[in-house]
């Protein structure tokens, strides 16, 4: 995966405009934690959408910041408040709010005009139907 749409300095100025301090991640980790996973959506799922390949380099670029600052990894995440005296912060988002939880996230939904990423963000719906042949 090295024919990214965006790159790592890229990236890099989206994260910061966040206010996220990108000094401590390494290009690697942008790669790996960010670029990669969000090439792979954007190739895989939105580039025969009809998309012009500016608004999916855009896309790419929010969806890696978003990775980033969704990664689990609280030093990562976007933070919306900080507290000191052992520590207090508030996160952008909850878990399991997928591309909602950080701006960068929302960016990428709004920028996609298909709506795939709005698609892949919905639960399943499934039906479970009791066994009623109650056999005798």
């Amino acid at each position: 995966m090295s024919d990214y749409r965006s790159s790592v300095e890229k990236v890099r100025a989206e994260l910061e405009r966040t206010d996220f301090p990108t000094v401590q991640l390494s290009d690697p980790q942008i790669k790996t934690v960010g670029l990669d996973p969000a090439n792979l959506i954007v190739e895989e799922d939105l580039a025969d959408t009809g998309q012009s390949d500016d608004r999916l380099a855009l896309i790419e670029r929010y969806l890696a910041g978003h990775n980033i600052l969704a990664s689990g990894i609280d030093d990562l995440r976007q933070t919306t408040s900080e507290q000191t005296d052992r520590e207090r912060k508030s996160y952008a988002g909850e878990f399991g709010e997928d591309l909602k939880s950080t701006t960068l996230g929302q960016k990428a939904l709004t920028m996609d005009q298909s709506g795939t990423l709005a698609d892949m963000a919905k639960p399943t719906a499934s039906i479970t139907v009791p066994d009623t042949s109650g056999g005798w």
